[in-house]
């Protein structure tokens, strides 16, 4: 089969590899859609692990085959895989923080090589932990496009939770790329009021598509988030830029003891300034998020499946396999008419 193999720093290669063999109680699923996440395009970037890889997480496949044993799943049965599952019974399962338990950080499928997500490839293997617990069927109607969003939803709804929001709140994302519309509408289906900042005049009229309050980056966004919100600032701010100037943006447009949520910032020497002495007073919490939660996992499968949020319409590139090294370059920086990036394997 074709994959598209990590073999170190910016260097990506569609080469043929061997197509793995299911175990027992494990499943070979053909790919049909891979999502490019921001996370392997920095992992393959800046090098951060060792190769051979195949990476990819967001994963949308038919099963091909399955090992003995395996009663969920039969040929032919269309599916979304999850790459980490927790334990459920360590220390941070028990604290619900799963993301931090050793079991959740082994990855569960792969095409080969070291298990690394193995969605940039023709067949990629699901380990016996996620045909059990981390595979969701498609149901029918649902294109595997919009099945291959079900992971990052997930990440976005487990940060939507953390940060509390609700029904009568003011929320601010900066930061409007398809992570940062994904928490603009989940924002609004927890009921809260968005507003959502960036500096591209095309991300900010899909915020507005997406029920959100635009307001341009390039000019005063903390004045302008405090006049929309009686002077006070916003009741949750989530950060889905990078930089330090957008970190200070999001601190000062949050309101005194509201709460400011940084998603997902994994590159090591993301850094940014905090001044103590107007932090504590203010008493504005900041928090983090990273990574996917099981407890949410049908929850976000179905906000996908029942387009309770629009994700199709963040595609903006569908390429074939055979230019996985060009869909990171759109996917690596923000630019007019790149949103998503896709890879189709039948492309």
């Amino acid at each position: 089969m074709l994959a598209a193999v990590y073999r170190g720093k910016n260097d990506l290669r569609v080469e043929e590899v061997e197509r793995p063999v299911p175990g027992p109680g494990e499943a070979l699923v053909r790919v049909d859609v891979c999502g490019v996440c921001p996370t392997d395009v920095k992992k393959v970037l800046k090098g951060h692990l060792r190769g051979p890889r195949v990476f990819g997480h967001e994963i949308a496949g038919t099963v091909a085959a399955v090992g003995k044993g395996v009663s969920r799943f039969q040929e032919g049965d269309r599916l979304v895989l999850h790459h980490h599952i927790p334990c459920g019974d360590c220390f941070y399962c028990r604290e619900k923080a799963y993301a931090q338990c050793a079991f959740y950080q082994k990855n569960g499928t792969t095409a080969g090589f070291e298990p690394s997500g193995g969605g940039y490839a023709e067949y990629v293997k699901a380990l016996d932990w996620i045909v059990e617990r981390g595979a969701i069927p498609i149901p029918d109607g649902v294109l595997p496009e919009e099945a291959a969003f079900v992971e990052p939803v997930n990440t976005c709804l487990k940060a939507v939770k953390k940060a509390e929001i609700r029904k009568g709140q003011t929320v601010l994302v900066v930061g409007q790329g398809p992570i940062g519309l994904l928490l603009t509408q989940l924002a609004r289906w927890a009921g809260a009021e968005v507003l959502a900042s960036d500096t591209m005049p095309d991300r900010l009229e899909m915020s507005g598509r997406c029920g959100a309050t635009a307001i341009d980056a390039k000019g005063d966004v903390v004045r302008e988030v405090r006049a929309l919100t009686g002077g006070r600032g916003a009741d949750r701010t989530l950060l889905a830029a990078v930089g330090s100037a957008a970190f200070q943006q999001a601190l000062d447009a949050t309101r005194p003891a509201g709460k400011m949520l940084v998603f997902s910032a994994t590159s090591p020497g993301e850094t940014a300034e905090v001044d103590f002495g107007i932090l504590c007073p203010a008493e504005k919490d900041i928090l983090t998020s990273y990574s996917s939660s099981i407890d949410i996992q049908d929850l976000a499968a179905q906000l996908v499946f029942k387009r309770e949020i629009r994700v199709r319409e963040l595609v903006t590139h569908r390429l074939p396999l055979s230019e996985a090294a060009r869909a990171i370059e759109l996917a690596s920086k923000p630019a007019p008419g790149v949103l998503k990036v896709v890879l189709e394997m039948s492309a």
